[in-house]
């Protein structure tokens, strides 16, 4: 496997996770942790033994370094991405991939440009429940799907949301609950769902006093003839698991934060079933805490970004797939405007 020489740009909750997920993987060092100059990094990069670096820009462009984890607030993504890729730099971004169709564009094409592997960050679709549930659908063992339902009845507190001032901002967090929460859901829907062909959704601020939604409902017309629901806050005390449940004319499938809860399939025997319940051991969850989720997912798709460098492949996550999240919250948010039905893809 090819040695990548990373860093690591903003220093917020997840970077710790990141830093802690270079640091098991083969092949992957941590060379700088830079926070754009708010000095949180410095002990992130102490911890790892990496150098500490103020100012993001110039870690994105330093000699020692081959890739980037992008993980500083969600309306910088693209600006770090297209100055690494213009020195020849892999980017791992943390979701969404940007806020905007146009900014994920330009990152896009930047990546293309100058051949550099580009990578979103959905970590969910590593865990091995998300990957039985994929297969059994592929194999047509649900038959017909019929409903594709997804669910984030998170909570956040208020501390969290003043934690550097770009939490719950339209500028910097692109949205609420499900732009920074509800997307991994949105991505997972989508994975196992297929496209969205058509959104009618509400969104609305029920608790917390901050410019983007802390709540979003919306019904979804999937591009193969299911229906499905989704619905996503940060409001909810204390927070339950993300669910996505998948109905179909010869079986069910639910999933809780990536971890199967229900295996009910026609052609199923209890083995299989006792088998599938038993199949991810990972702990935590982020439901109430962000710090609250294990580095074992993170971990998975870091070695596949590794093997895509290497193998000069596209990731597990493409470019493309990232963008198709954020353009699906994105449609949520221009259907709750509207206040009508937003048909996708949306126009550019």
């Amino acid at each position: 496997m090819v040695e990548l020489r990373l860093a690591i740009l903003g220093a917020g909750n997840i970077a710790s996770v990141h830093a802690q997920a270079v640091h098991e993987v083969e092949g992957a060092s941590l060379a700088i942790v830079a926070d754009g100059g708010s000095g949180r990094g410095r002990a992130l990069a102490e911890r790892f033994g990496a150098r500490y670096l103020p100012d993001a820009a110039l870690a994105a462009s330093d000699d020692e370094v081959d890739a980037v984890i992008v993980a500083t607030p969600s309306g910088r993504h693209a600006d770090a991405v297209i100055a690494a890729a213009a020195r020849g730099k892999h980017a791992l971004v943390e979701k969404p991939l940007d806020v905007t169709l146009e900014r994920c564009d330009a990152m896009i094409r930047a990546a293309q440009e100058h051949g550099t592997v580009l990578a979103g960050v959905f970590q969910n679709r590593f865990a091995p429940g998300v990957a039985r549930a994929r297969e059994a659908l592929a194999a047509g063992r649900l038959g017909k799907l019929v409903l594709a339902n997804g669910l984030v009845p998170w909570y956040r507190s208020p501390a969290y949301y003043r934690e550097g001032g770009w939490r719950g901002t339209w500028k910097l967090d692109g949205g609420g609950a499900l732009m920074n929460q509800g997307i991994h859901t949105v991505d997972l829907l989508l994975h196992l769902a297929g496209p969205v062909a058509r959104v009618s959704a509400d969104i609305g601020r029920r608790v917390h006093a901050t410019e983007t939604e802390d709540t979003a409902a919306a019904t979804l017309a999937f591009a193969d003839g299911a229906f499905g629901a989704l619905q996503a806050t940060t409001a909810s005390w204390p927070g339950e698991p993300a669910r996505v449940a998948l109905y179909g004319e010869a079986g069910t499938i639910v999933l809780d934060d990536g971890r199967i809860t229900a295996w009910h399939l026609r052609d199923a025997d209890e083995a299989e079933v006792e088998a599938m319940l038993r199949l991810d051991a990972a702990p935590g969850g982020g439901s109430a805490d962000p710090l609250a989720i294990g580095v074992e997912r993170h971990r998975a798709q870091l070695e596949d970004f590794l093997r895509a460098v290497a193998e000069r492949r596209q990731p597990a996550v493409t470019p493309a797939e990232a963008r198709g999240a954020v353009e699906l919250v994105l449609a949520v948010y221009a259907s709750a405007r509207a206040g009508a039905p937003v048909g996708l893809p949306l126009a550019g």
